[in-house]
């Protein structure tokens, strides 16, 4: 590029994309593309003009503007959003577009018709962050505009942004309108983000190291991670994220950047563990991720017959971190955190191994290991909450399973331990989890929420309760605040099991969102392709829009996976509270091909 015609400013970057364009495209080719045109020519050029913005780029789907202000370029945002809305709202609208818009203020370079620099490149990445029909900002962009817009944002923390060296602030816009709801209402977000996120620090545990030659030592390092992560989600002034696959085998493998990175968090624990001679060390450290600072570093020695030395490491570590963050714990929260629940060493080991192959079970036989090994700390230590509540888990996804002898007999034993762990003032969360499942499959929906909602309040961290609880709320008919619980346990757990967006596609579907359902869906089948419900919403949510092709396509992998499949069977189990939802799921997956 010619020296003379590159020119350096400060400049109001706005990147802006269609939501699921190319499934669009897919299904109707020439009519997106001409209705798409349609918006930018009526909707959205004129509002840019307006607002002295200037276009540099066009990319099918997508737009780059640049803007001298950054009150006219969120101005701007605000306006086209709204009027996309509108026009997707309109009946007479044969095809809906759904924008996601990124803003960023900072330096960039001009070079006659194209414009470089990070500053066009945070733009862009904040646009991936923004939900559909809303705008997520930079906090450049947010210190600029103060008080000038009446519009409200919420802050979701620094986000480590692809290729970006420093974290970013970022803010996102509340109180959008939704494309779902009619001509001019307003989509009111429900506080969930800003009551849980704002002002919280966010934190990672990154799974310990064994540096023994011992192979078997790496499960006891396996032990404290999974320990400390058990206690740290029910800390209620710290957002946990965290790593849901088994044995957390991806986080493992991770650099400590690219583990900050994949996280999105601001903090790090990380630590290992050596056996020497008789003793065991176990080294731990608090990283703050933009700067690499050590906050705190610990090392503890126990010896390696004492079992509950290493409960005790996980308290004292804990302590040590809730410390370091400044984390207010309220009068009696420090005991109800400590996970030295047993007295008796063998109850505490029986608990660890059935616990550990609980979360590694692959079939009913582990699983039913898992249960003896439960049962038999419960025998130990019959005071326990702690057996009861995970023994309660251990049987419900047995019975989940349907591989079972007795599913109706194995679930009452899931119940029976579950009342047993409430009423021994359990912390886990788990009996919440099961009873509300429980509840929710005998249609009892107010018991079912409430369970729920427990499950929350006893683990404010935990990605299952707030996907436990999207299912419910689904199911209830409020798919709208599903959707947000949905995503905050995706929040929670970035690398995580094909149970979280396949309930997310649920609840998209519900707000008839059906392209955000199909990619929902289709991220729940790229992790588990053996698992039927995403075909099940693909199928749907095809059936909806007519796609023929593509819903013949989930309709074949359902019924391989479930020859004898039969969709009056199926619709007899499922648990909504109003009957117009499940005859319009019926009636849409008829239209896909099933019977």
């Amino acid at each position: 590029m010619a020296e003379e015609s590159v020119k350096r400013r400060l400049a109001a970057i706005l990147a802006a994309d269609v939501v699921g364009f190319s499934q669009l495209m897919g299904a109707n080719e020439m009519g997106t593309l001409a209705a798409w045109k349609e918006r930018l020519a009526e909707v959205i050029e004129p509002r840019i003009t307006s607002h002295d913005g200037r276009i540099f780029k066009m990319m099918g789907d997508g737009i780059l503007v640049k803007f001298n202000s950054a009150v006219d370029a969120v101005q701007c945002s605000i306006e086209i959003q709204n009027e996309m809305a509108v026009r997707n709202a309109d009946n007479s609208s044969d095809t809906r577009f759904e924008l996601r818009i990124g803003i960023n203020l900072d330096d960039v370079i001009l070079d006659e018709d194209d414009i470089f620099g990070d500053g066009v490149n945070i733009a862009a990445r904040l646009e991936t962050l923004a939900e559909p029909g809303s705008v997520c900002i930079s906090g450049s962009v947010h210190q600029a505009i103060a008080n000038k817009l009446p519009k409200r944002f919420e802050f979701t923390g620094e986000q480590r942004l692809k290729n970006i060296e420093k974290p970013v602030e970022v803010y996102r816009l509340t109180d959008m309108p939704h494309p779902s709801a009619g001509t001019g209402a307003v989509r009111k977000r429900s506080d969930l983000f800003q009551e849980l996120g704002y002002g919280k620090p966010f934190l990672a545990v990154k799974p310990f190291e064994n540096l023994s030659a011992e192979e078997d030592q790496g499960s006891i390092a396996d032990s404290i991670s999974s320990g400390l992560i058990v206690a740290l989600i029910r800390v209620p002034h710290l957002i946990l994220v965290g790593d849901e696959t088994p044995s957390m085998q991806r986080s493992k493998k991770m650099s400590l950047e690219e583990f900050g990175q994949t996280f999105g968090v601001q903090y790090v624990l990380k630590g290992n563990l050596q056996k020497l001679g008789g003793q065991l060390r176990v080294n731990a450290e608090l990283v703050e991720v933009s700067n690499g600072r050590y906050l705190w570093a610990g090392q503890f020695d126990r010896e390696v017959g004492d079992i509950s030395g290493l409960f005790k490491i996980q308290d004292a570590i804990i302590e040590e971190i809730v410390t370091a963050l400044e984390i207010q714990l309220i009068h009696g929260e420090a005991d109800r955190l400590a996970r030295g629940a047993f007295r008796n060493p063998m109850a505490l080991q029986s608990y660890y191994n059935g616990e550990a192959l609980l979360w590694d079970s692959k079939n009913n036989a582990e699983l039913n290991e898992a249960q003896r090994l439960l049962e038999l700390s419960i025998e130990l230590e019959p005071e326990s909450a702690t057996g009861y509540a995970t023994a309660s888990l251990a049987y419900w996804l047995e019975a989940l399973s349907g591989q079972c002898e007795t599913p109706s007999k194995t679930l009452d034993f899931a119940v029976t331990r579950a009342q047993e762990a409430i009423r021994r003032d359990d912390v886990t969360g788990y009996p919440h989890l099961v009873l509300a499942q429980v509840h929710l499959s005998n249609r009892e929906f107010d018991d079912a929420e409430t369970h729920a909602n427990s499950a929350v309040l006893a683990r404010p961290s935990c990605p299952a309760a707030y996907s436990l609880k999207a299912a419910v709320l689904n199911f209830l008919g409020r798919s709208n605040e599903s959707i947000e619980f949905a995503q905050f346990a995706l929040r929670l757990t970035p690398v995580h099991p094909p149970m979280y967006p396949a309930i997310l596609a649920n609840a998209l579907y519900g707000c008839e969102r059906y392209h955000e359902a199909i990619e929902a869906a289709q991220s729940a089948i790229n992790l588990d392709s053996g698992n039927v419900e995403p075909y099940l919403a693909l199928a749907a949510c095809n059936g909806a829009l007519k796609c023929k092709e593509d819903a013949l396509w989930a309709i074949e992998k359902v019924r391989r996976l479930h020859p004898n499949f039969k969709l009056r069977e199926y619709a007899q189990k499922q648990p909504y509270k109003e009957q117009h939802r499940l005859d319009r799921l019926i009636r849409n997956l008829r239209e896909a091909g099933l019977d």
